[in-house]
């Protein structure tokens, strides 16, 4: 059976679902996409004539066929519609748009089977377009505006959301540390988290102060003769009271790397655990430069 390829509308429909794809790309990554219109299209263009291109070798090994159809693409469309970068950019912004086509393939895939789906009739006289032996199907979906915009939305809400989680997750991420604590000979490393709210200044010589929960420092005893009290107020509890006490040393790693060695830091002691889910048991200075 001989089926028929109409490669100009091919192209049409490729040129749009790119378009679409690197927008909805453009707003996760927060490109100024209104500014770059013309790139965009640019972008699109080289990944419908892509598309097209790969029509007319259809015999593709599997390994050639994902480096021409889903890598080279990607990185080319990229690149014309937001320019140049990093690797590490174009690894992000090529991730991006794999997720946007993934997702909204996927819903579209899902509206697709709900709805079912019909091949248009063709003319035994119209005009047909061959590549070799091996023909395309072209379908089309009985969808009407409102299944096309909820396939849409879907698929851009899912990313939006998806995206958002990730960021973040990242942002916890990198806000965590480990931090060695030295105290008349004795040490203890615990999970540190670099608060930006923790504004918290020793009374005498307004110096920062890091906070330790009680149950993580009960290494060092109690060292009531270099105890200082902090007086502090925050969400539900208008007034209180910390005891500080002046560490020797205080090193802070991330990933096992060494990144800031503080000496005589004042931290102070909470009795309450500083995280839920005990993630971390220590709250860092929010001014502390790491």
């Amino acid at each position: 059976m001989t089926e028929t390829l109409y490669l100009d509308l091919f192209f049409l429909v490729n040129l749009a679902a790119d378009c679409y794809l690197l927008f909805l790309t453009g707003l996760v990554l927060r490109e100024p996409v209104r500014k770059r219109k013309g790139r965009l299209l640019l972008g699109a263009v080289v990944g419908a004539a892509a598309g097209c291109a790969l029509v007319f070798f259809p015999n593709l090994p599997v390994s050639v066929w994902i480096l021409l159809e889903l890598v080279l693409p990607a990185v080319l469309m990229t690149r014309a519609a937001f320019g140049r970068g990093g690797l590490l950019e174009l690894l992000r912004r090529t991730t991006v748009l794999w997720m946007a086509a993934a997702l909204t393939g996927g819903s579209f895939s899902l509206l697709e089977s709900a709805g079912g789906g019909r091949e248009l009739p063709v003319s035994g006289n119209a005009p047909q377009a061959f590549v070799g032996t091996v023909t395309a199907v072209w379908e089309q979906t009985p969808w009407t505006f409102r299944k096309f915009g909820l396939a849409l939305s879907v698929a851009g809400g899912a990313l939006w959301a998806g995206t958002v989680f990730l960021r973040q997750g990242m942002a916890f991420h990198n806000s965590l540390y480990e931090a060695t604590l030295y105290y008349q000979g004795k040490q203890k490393t615990v999970r540190a988290l670099r608060d930006t709210g923790n504004q918290l200044y020793e009374p005498y010589h307004h110096q920062p102060v890091h906070i330790l929960e009680r149950s993580a420092g009960l290494e060092f005893g109690e060292a009531a003769a270099q105890v200082i009290y902090v007086p502090f107020c925050s969400v539900g509890k208008e007034h209180g009271i910390l005891a500080a006490v002046r560490m020797d040393r205080m090193e802070i790693r991330q990933r096992g790397r060494l990144v800031r060695v503080l000496e005589n830091p004042w931290v102070a002691f909470c009795e309450t655990p500083l995280s839920a889910r005990h993630r971390y048991e220590m709250l860092l200075h929010g001014e502390l430069t790491l």
